[in-house]
């Protein structure tokens, strides 16, 4: 639920409880032995006067109009009929929901100072000065105490709100950063291909070469639909759907092999084991990201992938192609590819050097 949503909720249980003490002061108004129908005309000007400003419950300008309108016509519907004292539980709450902390203090000490001048004044207490002075310490204290308790719930009503609020953003933000590393790993990569492997055929005069090209191009567009409806699902991608990783390693390895024409092998070492989903999947997405830049970059002739269970799960991807300097170690693949390592509790390393290929390294402890 939004902060929006919450308060909204708020805000409704607020306009139900000030319904019910309007109506209860209705109801002891004519009550008394004496009806006061001044005290209904000023109970109503009360409730018009709600509906129109204070209604928002907004702590704003709009709330320091109302209060300030509000206040005296509680104070003097008291002066007329006591009984009316009542509605004091929802101006208190209001007091403190629409103002400051430290204004709230002195609008309650005002309020409370203005009960005791209206009974001293009415002789409730015989002019007494000590029994009004009792009385308003009486009022300020519990008045103040509880409204610094209303204060303090609202508070905390809107910080978890607003937590709640900036976790489902957080959650948001994660989601597209794994959708946008997805969409890279996968789909811009097998477009890549695509692309390449149609202008080798696009340039070859052998036709059994341009055949294999348009078949793998064919193929590589395939998969790519497979993955799109495995993202768009919400599913394990389309390469471990049904299948082992070391058989998705497997095929990766193949098929760039025969798309590039290089040596491209696959090792297995220790005994396979299935692995946490999240886990399989960095797995793959760093096997495609790194045979990716084999495919566009490294110039190779080459290429070993190598997953060992040995003592946890490694995974290395090692190319004899150009290699690179530190420069060149960064950009959003790789940058992408640490980040999801990370997420997944493991060690991502990436070895090269100009003219001495690329090692790269995957570390993930068993879970």
């Amino acid at each position: 639920m939004s902060s929006d949503d919450a308060w909204d909720r708020t805000k409704v249980a607020w306009h139900v409880a000030f319904a019910v003490f309007a109506l209860v002061g209705v109801v002891l108004v004519l009550a008394e032995d004496r009806v006061q129908p001044f005290a209904l005309v000023l109970l109503a000007a009360l409730c018009v006067w709600y509906w129109r400003v204070g209604a928002p419950l907004a702590r704003d300008a709009r709330g320091v109009r109302y209060l300030a309108v509000a206040i005296p016509l509680v104070i003097a519907m008291f002066a007329l009929v006591p009984a009316l004292s009542v509605l004091f539980f929802t101006l208190y709450p209001h007091i403190w929901s629409l103002l400051q902390p430290r204004l709230a203090i002195w609008a309650t000490a005002l309020t409370s100072l203005s009960i005791g001048t209206v009974v001293l004044v009415t002789g409730s207490f015989s002019q007494d000065s000590v029994g009004a002075a009792v009385i308003i310490f009486l009022s300020v204290v519990p008045a103040v105490m509880l409204g610094l308790w209303i204060a303090r719930i609202i508070a905390q009503s809107r910080e978890r709100a607003l937590l709640a609020d900036v976790s489902h953003e957080a959650g948001v933000l994660t989601e597209r950063e794994r959708l946008a590393r997805d969409l890279h790993d996968t789909l811009a990569q097998g477009a890549t291909s695509v692309l390449l492997l149609l202008r080798a055929a696009r340039t070859t005069a052998d036709p059994e070469v341009r055949e294999r090209h348009l078949a793998l191009a064919e193929q590589t567009t395939a998969e790519n639909l497979a993955e799109i409806r495995s993202l768009v699902a919400a599913l394990t991608p389309a390469a471990l759907d049904g299948s082992s990783l070391p058989a998705a390693l497997e095929r990766l390895t193949s098929r760039l092999g025969r798309e590039l024409g290089l040596s491209a092998s696959m090792t297995l070492t220790g005994d396979y084991r299935p692995l946490p989903p999240d886990s399989e999947i960095t797995l793959l997405r760093v096997t495609q990201e790194a045979l990716a830049n084999v495919r566009k970059h490294a110039h190779a002739s080459s290429v070993t992938v190598s997953l060992d269970y040995s003592a946890g799960v490694a995974l290395s991807i090692v190319d004899n192609g150009c290699g690179f300097g530190p420069e060149a170690a960064r950009g959003f693949g790789l940058d992408g590819l640490r980040d999801r390592v990370r997420g997944a509790g493991g060690v991502f390393e990436i070895r090269s050097a100009p003219g001495s290929g690329v090692h790269v390294r995957v570390l993930l402890e068993d879970a």
